[in-house]
């Protein structure tokens, strides 16, 4: 029987993209697996996916091309949630957890880690035709004030928590829903990835705040890393410093 863990699910963000986030995500899954750590890695990117790609030459492809992923958890979960309106399905209060494992679709990366570690891997979705259809014509708004969507995601957490070490959630860039379930939802722990522009700064800063100043049941830490720091521009690269360490004053807490 697999032990039960008290995990910590992380996100690594970036307001722009072109940063590096995911290699940077990937890097660090691997790494972790390396010590010995059980790693889900999550793509959250659903406009954009391609976390798959960093572990390629240890994934089979037909595996890639047809296993479901965070929107085929969404999807079953909004299905099971109408078809129980329709019907006035009295099924005890906790359903909702059935549908929110991740070892439905999670599989694991082709390569022996020491010490029992591993990197999974859960996919965006199913890339089939219907799949860009699935991730624009899904409602948000009706996801969380009508089905329920919130109990769906603290559930989400939990099993991730529970199976895994560390979860590494890649999440998509820019602010919007999909976005925020990432960076206040779901994690313990916020990488906010920045490159040293004052557009990448304040656009990460903007973040980070929006996220130490959420009122929820548990508190976020925010790490701040700069990306693709050139140190062949002395003065663009000090200047581009300078801003951030006051933009992200206190941030994480000392």
């Amino acid at each position: 029987m697999t032990p039960t863990r008290d995990g910590q699910v992380v996100t690594f963000y970036s307001y722009k993209g072109g940063t590096g986030r995911t290699m940077a995500l990937a890097n660090t899954a691997w790494i972790l697996a390396a010590n010995g750590q059980r790693v889900l890695v999550a793509d959250w990117d659903l406009e954009s996916p391609g976390l798959h790609r960093f572990f390629a030459p240890f994934l089979d492809p037909e595996q890639v091309a047809t296993t479901g992923g965070v929107m085929d958890l969404i999807l079953e979960y909004e299905w099971e949630n109408a078809r129980r309106r329709e019907t006035g399905d009295a099924r005890p209060g906790d359903w909702h957890r059935e549908y929110a494992r991740v070892h439905t679709y999670a599989f694991s990366v082709s390569w022996e880690f020491p010490g029992g570690g591993t990197p999974d891997l859960l996919l965006a979705g199913r890339h089939n035709p219907d799949y860009a259809t699935s991730v624009t014509g899904l409602n948000w708004d009706n996801f969380y004030n009508r089905l329920g969507g919130a109990q769906f995601f603290d559930a989400l957490r939990a099993d991730m928590k529970r199976h895994y070490d560390y979860t590494l959630i890649d999440s998509r860039t820019g602010i919007s829903d999909v976005a925020e379930i990432c960076t206040i939802h779901l994690p313990d722990v916020l990488v906010d990835c920045f490159t040293l522009s004052d557009q990448g700064i304040d656009g990460a800063a903007t973040v980070a705040a929006r996220v130490r100043g959420y009122e929820g049941r548990r508190a976020r830490r925010v790490l701040p890393v700069p990306m693709r720091v050139d140190e062949g521009e002395k003065g663009k690269t000090d200047a581009g410093r300078a801003l951030a360490m006051r933009r992200f004053a206190g941030c994480p807490p000392a």
